[in-house]
């Protein structure tokens, strides 16, 4: 082989490596979209978790209302500012 088309075979090789490198790194599925996506994934998870938390709450106080004539009544007065017959209720700034 002589020493130009070794040369060329050699920037061909080096070409082909940089494109495969670009390509792994920068393309649409390569490794900074993945990290991108990777990072896009524990946050909505987060979110879930969040949200699932929340919902139990809601469900777990929704239970109450309908079942507890106790909770329903301190609700009631917290919300409403309502108080029992005779009682006085104030407010305060």
């Amino acid at each position: 082989m002589k020493r130009w088309q070794f040369k060329i075979l050699v920037f061909a090789i080096v070409a082909a490596m940089g494109l495969v490198g670009y390509v792994t790194l920068f393309g649409n599925e390569g490794w900074f979209a993945y990290r991108r996506l990777s990072l896009a994934e524990t946050q909505m998870r987060q979110e879930v978790f969040t949200l699932k938390q929340k919902n139990h709450q809601l469900v777990s106080e929704i239970y109450r209302l309908k079942h507890d004539p106790d909770y329903m009544e301190r609700v009631i007065r917290r919300e409403l500012n309502m108080g029992k017959p005779d009682e006085l209720v104030f407010k305060f700034r």
